[in-house]
């Protein structure tokens, strides 16, 4: 592994110019060179950046996430999502389809210990970046490799971006079975889970490479991931042969799984998994009647009579205020949570208590909001060393340490 400089690893050694040397971080000394675009790729390395790493990120011609979302950025090229995914980087500029390009490239391999890439493996074939022919070249590497679908499936070539993933997972069918709607997460789910799965390999991968000196090939398909994810618990009765049940977790797929609407038009979550929780439920909507029903005193669920009352609690729910609620829930011990506009977040009291997100002055964005990574290593804590970059800002910077004089 790279030697690299360590110094303090607190947000705050950010500095105006963004170059700050890397820190002493868990994966202080690791090189890694990061060809991957958009979100899933680029999340991962981030958080390799966050743990330390020096994550070299080498510029594709065009990366959507550059524009994303149009005309919000100061800018071009600086747009929000691209800065969510692309701190603790330094942006190189290399040509891949050049052959001047490959040998940069090359000459950075020969010092690194991990690539990222979600390029599709036929692409990365014709520019000689396979695995099979960079493994050879630099056995140590640890070669991370996702996209969409599996390379070896027959589905290896499509092309995939999270909504793709969503469909083909189950998770756009859940969404129908739950409320009778197609519609997509209203996020990046597939990108971000995958990321990190994408993150767990590498840093597994890492961990047999100091240990021997060898790399391997690490590799994902996001539709994997997700199935994965979804089957949790949603495999429900279909894990056992033959089936001892229906597909899907009960409670999550019907109207009852919702927050509750309080008296002063806010909104909280309290979704009971007990028998006991659904009785005080409904005694705190005021339904002591239904309360009474000794259902409630069985330790075994009746699924009906479990979702119906539940039911009853959210048609009954503006009993309370949202501080009455809070009062009732606490004092009966029982999870719950207010449902935050996601606009008012980097305000909301528990995010600025624990310093999740912070503003900070870009060099040439502007004063920006960062969110921290939530992760907290007690002996190696994470940190922010560098600003997200305009393409290509690091590239004499990164490229002159690699060149010899006849190539440079």
């Amino acid at each position: 592994m790279s030697n690299t400089e360590a110094t303090s690893n607190t947000a705050d050694t950010a500095t105006t110019a963004g170059t700050t040397a890397q820190n002493a971080g868990p994966l202080a000394g690791v090189t890694v060179i990061d060809i991957s675009t958009v979100v899933m790729g680029p999340y991962a390395t981030q958080i390799l950046g966050d743990f330390g790493a020096d994550v070299i990120r080498i510029e594709p011609p065009f990366d959507t996430a550059r524009q994303s979302p149009a005309n919000t950025g100061r800018n071009p090229g600086m747009a929000p999502l691209y800065m969510q995914v692309n701190r603790n980087k330094r942006s190189v500029a290399i040509n891949l389809k050049d052959p001047k390009g490959l040998e940069d490239l090359f000459a950075l391999l020969a010092d690194a210990d991990v690539l990222v890439t979600n390029m599709r493996a036929a692409a990365l074939d014709r520019l000689g970046l396979g695995y099979d022919a960079l493994h050879e070249r630099f056995p140590h590497l640890v070669y991370a490799h996702a996209q969409g679908f599996a390379p070896t499936s027959s589905q290896g070539n499509r092309p995939a971006y999270d909504e793709v993933i969503q469909a083909v997972s189950g998770l756009v069918s859940l969404q129908d079975r739950a409320g009778g709607s197609l519609q997509f997460m209203p996020t990046f789910i597939a990108d971000k889970t995958a990321g990190l799965y994408l993150l767990n390999g590498v840093l597994a991968a890492l961990y047999h490479q100091l240990r021997t000196g060898q790399g391997q090939h690490v590799q994902l398909a996001m539709a994997d991931a997700m199935i994965a994810v979804n089957m949790v618990e949603h495999m429900a009765g279909d894990v056992f042969v033959p089936a001892a049940g229906d597909v899907g977790n009960p409670l999550s797929l019907t109207g009852a799984h919702a927050a509750m609407r309080t008296a002063d038009g806010g909104a909280i979550a309290a979704v009971p998994y007990t028998n006991e929780a659904v009785r005080k439920l409904l005694i705190g909507a005021g339904l002591t009647e239904d309360a009474a029903d000794p259902a409630w005193l069985s330790p075994t669920i009746d699924r009906p009579t479990f979702t119906a009352g539940i039911e009853k609690v959210l048609a009954h729910s503006t009993a309370k205020t949202t501080a009455e609620w809070e009062e009732y829930l606490t004092a009966n011990d029982m999870p719950y949570g207010l449902v935050v506009d996601i606009a008012d977040l980097p305000q909301d009291p528990y995010v600025r208590e624990v310093g999740l997100i912070t503003e900070m002055e870009h060099p040439t964005e502007g004063t920006i909001r960062v969110v921290a990574n939530p992760l907290h290593l007690s002996q190696t804590p994470t940190g922010f060393y560098r600003h997200a970059e305009r393409a290509g800002a690091s590239t004499d910077e990164v490229l002159d340490a690699v060149r010899t004089p006849a190539t440079a």
